[in-house]
């Protein structure tokens, strides 16, 4: 070694011992440090290296009185660059709140994870008049995880963002790592209830592990009571989705469920009565996993959960959020405005089957109506006119089925006289299908007509509850057609009662009960037949049974049952004024005399009716 590298060598060792001697943090820093790492090798054993030194970030505000600020900073700074490299210098800050707003929402953001702490709906009221809040700051989690090739895991929620208002509809909130790493996250809130998210990258994937190029984003959100029933507003809250090239699924809402989905997924909505929040991704979210929760506290219903990943890229990340109500148009505007066939519709529950019927039918003549007048009873009044009306032509079947079979009552109780007792079943039956055959009569001719109607009693079933515009509208005694309008209540949980029609007594639920069993009687007596003692009182049972079912549904519901049959009622009375049944009946002796055609099923019938009678004659004389 020659002299010159040897003075070097010894110059760098001075340099290094006097950067020691320096650089070193005074005693008190020193025995301040070991009593954090302590505390952190203590909670580890415990709980996530992750949550052990938060909890020792949180316990140096303990710290002994001496220390100066100076010591404590370097303290914290050595914390914070061991917890969060890169980002260290975004652990430490202060919150500051931004807000965007127009006409129908307010929506405030913090720079503490740069994530929407607070959404009101200006135009829309809980039922005890207090505005509805979607997303509250206190129970509304919208996280980031990261993972660095440092072997770090970072929650954008712990991190200050610096935040800026770019426009009075747009803010933006930064964060930067060493070298000028990071990311920036614009809200841009558009017309009415549509929040833009864009998430930008700068050279961020360069601090990320490589295996794990991508964001983990995890959002929840708490469903809160906004509806006077509590227990209706729980069985229609819940997430659903929709992936890509697929239906819409929804989760089971009666009980809590995790689902794991694999694929592309367009939109996750967590979904409340009449409201949702939908987070919509142009280019597709994965690993999607999914969480409904129940809860059992009086005001939070349900706590919703998705987890998700974004992939990092130059290109960055565009999300959209819809926060607002299920109006069937509204929701179409939004879907258009996404640019594709997205279904976001889907998240009104409308049934399945018959949702054709309230989509092109009931929506429309609603919307219609409510050009005409603001009252929502006369709306639903002209509604179930309109529809009866339509119907009108099976009805008119179905009553003159009835009363062919009225006008024939005395022929068939010659046949029942002619071949009386068990043995002649089969003869009284094939008599009394011949006359009907003959006269141009069908025991099914009633049926079929009614069965026709039957989906629209559905469709207004499905459609009633969940729509939006009936929520908050008044009625004569009713305050709101959307739920039940309790004349009756009581606080006392009744056995079987109380879980059925719960503990009230609604008038309009009542009043077509009762006008469901007059029509019952009515019809029993329009068809003139004779039914066994049991059988005479199901529809009286049935009548009874719906009350049940729909005591805790809306009004609005009840309102249009009741309408409905009173309808049905007069209709009956004026197709008996039009109708002569002595014309009727001549008109059917008429057809006895023409040839009857029978077609091929009614041979076979006819066939089989023979081959039994013939079993039994065997029989017998054995």
């Amino acid at each position: 070694m020659d002299k010159k590298t040897l003075i070097g060598f010894i110059l760098i060792g001075i340099a290094f011992i006097a950067f020691i001697y320096v650089g070193r943090p005074s005693e008190a820093e020193i025995e301040a440090y070991n009593r954090a790492q302590d505390s952190i090798a203590a909670l580890s054993e415990k709980k996530h290296t992750e949550d052990s030194l938060a909890h020792s970030q949180q316990s140096l505000v303990s710290l002994p009185d001496s220390l100066s600020s100076t010591q404590k900073d370097s303290i914290l700074s050595l914390l914070a660059s061991n917890k969060y490299g890169e980002f260290a210098a975004a652990s430490q800050g202060s919150a500051e709140e931004l807000k965007l707003e127009n006409d129908s929402i307010s929506i405030s953001l913090t720079n503490k994870g740069a994530q929407i702490t607070n959404a009101l709906l200006k135009k829309y009221n809980k039922y005890d008049g207090n505005p509805i809040e979607l997303i509250k700051a206190e129970d509304a989690s919208f996280n980031y995880t990261l993972v660095t090739a440092s072997n770090r895991i970072i929650e954008t929620k712990d991190l200050y963002f610096k935040g800026s208002q770019i426009a009075p509809n747009k803010v933006s909130f930064s964060l930067e790592a060493t070298s000028g790493i990071g990311m920036e996250i614009i809200y841009t809130l558009q017309n009415k209830y549509l929040l833009d998210i864009d998430i930008k990258y700068n050279n961020l994937s360069s601090v990320l592990a490589s295996n794990t190029p991508y964001l983990d984003a995890s959002w929840t959100l708490l469903v809160y009571q906004n509806e006077k029933s509590g227990k209706n507003e729980q069985r229609y809250s819940g997430l659903a989705y929709k992936k890509s090239g697929e239906d819409t699924e929804k989760l089971n809402t009666g009980k809590d469920v995790t689902e794991e989905i694999n694929g592309k997924v367009q939109w996750i909505a967590f979904r409340d009565m009449f409201f949702s929040t939908l987070l919509y991704s142009p280019t597709h979210i994965e690993q999607v996993s999914l969480k409904s929760q129940i809860l059992g506290e009086s005001n939070m219903l349900k706590k919703l959960t998705a987890n998700f990943t974004i992939p990092v890229s130059d290109k960055g990340q565009k999300l959209s959020l819809f926060i607002g109500p299920h109006n069937y148009d509204l929701l179409k505007e939004v879907d258009k405005a996404w640019g594709n066939d997205n279904e976001i519709t889907q998240i009104i529950d409308m049934g399945d089957w018959f949702r054709f019927i309230n989509i092109w039918l009931i929506i429309p003549i609603f919307n219609f109506l409510e050009t005409i007048t603001g009252n929502y009873g006369i709306i639903i009044l002209l509604l179930t006119l309109i529809i009866k009306l339509l119907l009108s032509p099976f009805t008119l079947k179905s009553y003159m089925s009835q009363a062919k079979m009225r006008v024939l009552r005395p022929q068939v109780e010659e046949i029942n006289a002619k071949y009386p007792g068990d043995d002649n079943m089969m003869k009284r039956q094939q008599a009394t299908m011949n006359l009907y055959k003959s006269a141009g009569a069908s025991t099914m001719g009633g049926c079929l007509p009614m069965l026709l109607q039957m989906p629209f009693l559905v469709a207004m079933y499905q459609y009633f509850p969940t729509s939006i515009n009936l929520r908050g509208e008044s009625f004569l005694w009713a305050k709101d057609l959307s739920t039940y309008d309790d004349i009756i209540s009581w606080s006392t949980h009744i056995p079987l009662i109380s879980d059925f029609i719960g503990n009230h007594i609604s008038l309009f639920c009542l009043l077509m009960t009762i006008v469901q069993i007059v029509y019952m009687k009515i019809s029993q007596q329009s068809t003139g037949q004779t039914t066994m003692p049991g059988m005479k009182m199901l529809p009286y049972l049935m009548s009874i049974m719906f009350f049940f079912f729909l005591n805790q549904s809306a009004a609005g519901l009840s309102y249009y049952y009741l309408m409905s049959m009173l309808i049905t009622i007069l209709q009956t009375y004026l197709f008996r004024l039009f109708v002569n049944e002595k014309k009727l009946l001549a008109k059917m002796e008429e057809n006895k005399k023409k040839p009857i055609k029978k077609s091929k099923w009614m041979q076979r019938m006819e066939e089989l009716q023979k081959q039994q009678m013939e079993l039994q004659k065997q029989k017998a004389r054995k």
